[in-house]
């Protein structure tokens, strides 16, 4: 188990590395909260990029980690159905949308999901990236 103190634009964080970060798969705590993780070897280093987290990027197994904020689901909370990949965002911030519009694509398994509002309001934050890999009930996005 190695722990960490990271600090990211003022705020710290406390990181818990809970399994053999050389493992595929590795358990990892942020602020008490526990993830698992994917771990992908890049250019001789094993960063870890997060699998079942609230905010798809990396937290760095090697001498210097980084971890990305924890993100709080709220009420307006869109999660992710299904594990896959952003395929699409078709909504911005500040957006007004309606039940049943289309907010994001997500790939999984070559099939395309559309992701469609539940309820009406305001884009509020967009936490995903086109190209960026989502867990099932990883927030998406957030409707006021």
């Amino acid at each position: 188990m190695t722990q960490y103190k990271i600090t990211i634009k003022d705020t710290t964080y406390d990181v818990e590395i809970l399994d053999d970060p050389r493992q595929a798969e590795v358990a990892v705590k942020v602020n008490g909260e526990q993830f698992t993780v994917e771990a992908e070897e890049i250019g001789g280093k094993a960063p870890v990029a997060v699998k079942s987290a609230p905010t798809p990027a990396p937290v760095r197994a090697a001498a210097a980690p980084s971890a990305a904020p924890a993100v709080v689901a709220g009420p307006g909370t869109i999660k992710s159905p299904l594990p896959g990949v952003i395929n699409a965002i078709k909504v911005q911030v500040g957006q007004k949308v309606k039940v049943n519009d289309e907010l994001c694509v997500i790939e999984a398994m070559k099939a395309m999901n559309v992701i469609r509002a539940q309820s009406e309001g305001t884009v509020a934050r967009i936490h995903v990236n086109v190209g960026g890999k989502v867990a099932h009930g990883a927030p998406l996005m957030d409707i006021e």
